[in-house]
């Protein structure tokens, strides 16, 4: 049986390509497209057909140039209303509609592309995709470094920023009535949500915040440190115009004295990092581990767990009009917070509060 020479020369042709990429790929230890590859690819670009609504990616787009957030939240959140790019934003959906996944195609929108988005549909779309793309990402990297036989701790890294955005964007609104609660995407939208958190639940007294606070600010404190002891340590031996060209990339000394640095910090702080495995393991952990605890007392709140409570104090306090502590002041401003905030932040509600209710400074 006679085999078609087209075919030969296309198979021909196939097998080469094919054998040439194996072997780019072989001296770059890299590859081409694995499940991760596709699964970022879908989420992202659906993704990035909605980040036109973030104002904080790109202020002239869809959703913040026209989509308003009158029907979701009584608010004028766009462009065209009037907002710039601070106070624009694509708002989470009204109470009302829960936790619907606000399909475009579903029963609330029923294929009405203007409906959907005045029902909140955007917000929906970009969360979900968000999370699918960002965690697509991390297993990405995860793949990656099987495949060229590194540890995975890229990966590992990469999912405390992670953690973050899936506690606050869909565990706690999960855990609350409705999306409603979610920050919306903005930025002043963003900040409404921090004091949202204080207010109703006294988010800084949380010790899991504190842990967060610890190992974001901790890790910065690490970073300056390791960036400036490196750069004070660096050998002489280079002629380069920049840093960048000064060392050969190729060379087989380190660029900068560990022992030099390890005598140093042992002097100021009578204790140092005795090898960089360890030096850097703990620059990696830090953070990571910080982030992770401020999304596990997020988790927390979803489920209106509370914070630290000093009952003591606040009884001694009702009882003595001049005992004070910063915990009492606290626990007022987060009484201004809600009763301030609540009958605007919630309309749905439709709270109203007398007027001697409400707490006033002086100047009021």
């Amino acid at each position: 049986m006679e085999r078609n020479p087209i075919l030969q020369e296309r198979n021909f042709l196939l097998n080469g390509t094919w054998f040439c990429i194996d072997k780019q790929q072989e001296r770059k230890k890299e590859i081409l497209y694995h499940f991760f590859s596709i699964l970022i690819e879908i989420a992202l670009l659906c993704q990035k057909k909605d980040s036109y609504t973030d104002s904080v990616y790109s202020k002239d787009t869809l959703g913040t140039t026209f989509v308003t957030s009158w029907y979701t939240h009584g608010l004028a959140s766009s462009y065209l209303e009037g907002c710039n790019f601070l106070t624009a934003a694509v708002s989470t959906p009204a109470n009302s509609l829960a936790h619907s996944l606000l399909l475009l195609w579903g029963p609330e929108a029923q294929g009405d592309f203007t409906r959907w988005c005045q029902l909140g549909g955007l917000w929906t779309f970009a969360a979900l995709h968000g999370a699918f793309g960002l965690i697509g990402f991390m297993l990405r990297q995860f793949e990656l470094a099987r495949s060229v036989q590194l540890r995975p701790y890229n990966a590992i890294a990469f999912s405390a920023p992670i953690a973050v955005f899936v506690s606050v964007f869909l565990i706690y609104p999960l855990g609350q009535s409705g999306w409603f609660f979610a920050p919306s995407f903005g930025v002043a939208a963003i900040f409404r949500f921090i004091l949202f958190f204080q207010g109703f639940h006294n988010w800084t007294l949380n010790p899991f915040h504190m842990m967060g606070v610890a190992g974001v600010l901790g890790a910065a404190l690490l970073c300056a440190i390791h960036g400036a002891t490196v750069e004070n340590t660096l050998f002489e031996d280079g002629d380069g115009a920049n840093t960048f060209r000064a060392f050969n990339p190729t060379q087989a000394e380190e660029t900068y004295s560990m022992v030099t640095a390890n005598r140093f910090w042992s002097q100021i702080f009578g204790v140092a990092f005795s090898n960089k495995r360890w030096l850097h393991f703990f620059m990696l952990f830090v953070p990571v581990t910080g982030l992770w605890m401020s999304a596990l007392g997020v988790v927390g709140l979803a489920l209106n767990l509370r914070a630290y409570d000093f009952v003591s104090q606040e009884i001694r306090a009702a009882e003595d009009p001049e005992f004070e502590t910063f915990y009492t002041k606290n626990i007022l401003l987060n009484e201004g917070i809600r009763a301030w905030m609540a009958a605007q932040d919630q309309p749905h509600e439709n709270l109203i509060f007398p007027e001697e209710v409400l707490p006033r400074g002086n100047a009021l």
